[in-house]
């Protein structure tokens, strides 16, 4: 299943993915009850946590696991 990633650095890709998170060049996006249509599919929508994100200076503490 593809999913639309929202906020951080990658906002708008489209990966596979599913589940409660979803983990993209070391930063984590968690599921959100949102859908937006991409490419003529209907796309569940995950959101950045900006407090686990490598790239960002964050990501080592225990909560983003």
């Amino acid at each position: 299943m593809d999913v639309l990633l929202r906020g951080g650095p990658g906002d708008g890709q489209v990966v596979p993915g599913g589940g409660e998170t979803v983990v993209w060049r070391s930063c984590l996006y968690e599921i959100t009850a949102e859908f937006d249509r991409r490419h003529g599919r209907d796309l569940r929508v995950y959101r950045h946590r900006p407090d686990c994100c490598e790239p960002y200076g964050r990501g080592g503490e225990d909560r983003c696991e």
